[in-house]
């Protein structure tokens, strides 16, 4: 992946799973009652009174779903290549940033120095232009001075 490129390349991917379940009745009831009639007046004789047995459940599930993913045609193959170039651009960017880093601190360092400032030796700031030699530059007299004799 580099910058947003998202190459799609094979991959398995295993999930584990449980699942748990627990299902009852409310309100409970232990008995049923049915009332029995007379086949000839129609009244109720009496109640019958069956017993109940409700049952609870109880379920517990287990297993593993595994999911294999193959990309297929020609996308992977451009696509790794789209990656690797883009990597290859940004390590020439940041080569190019540390250049022009460092020519920015010589530049700076060097304009101090022919004026006359430096950073007090052994200091922290001294690091920054420690490397930095100043020169005269070709075909320039130095000012000097000459004794008459």
């Amino acid at each position: 992946m580099s910058q947003g490129i998202v190459c799609a390349s094979p991959s398995l991917t295993i999930t584990p799973y449980v699942t748990d379940s627990h299902t009852f009745s409310l309100p409970r009831e232990f008995i049923t009652r049915q009332n029995i009639y007379d086949e000839d007046t129609g009244e109720i004789k009496y109640v019958q009174e069956t017993p109940r047995f409700e049952k609870e459940n109880f379920n517990l599930n287990y297993g593993v779903s595994a999911q294999i993913n193959i990309p297929l045609g020609k996308s992977p193959k451009l696509c790794h290549e789209a990656s690797a170039v883009n990597i290859e651009a940004q390590k020439l960017l940041i080569k190019k940033t540390k250049m022009e880093i460092s020519l920015y601190r010589l530049e700076m360092c060097a304009k101090q120095a022919k004026l006359g400032v430096t950073f007090k030796p052994n200091t922290p700031s001294a690091i920054t232009c420690e490397d930095i030699v100043v020169s005269v530059p070709p075909n320039q007299v130095i000012p000097h001075t000459h004794k008459i004799k």
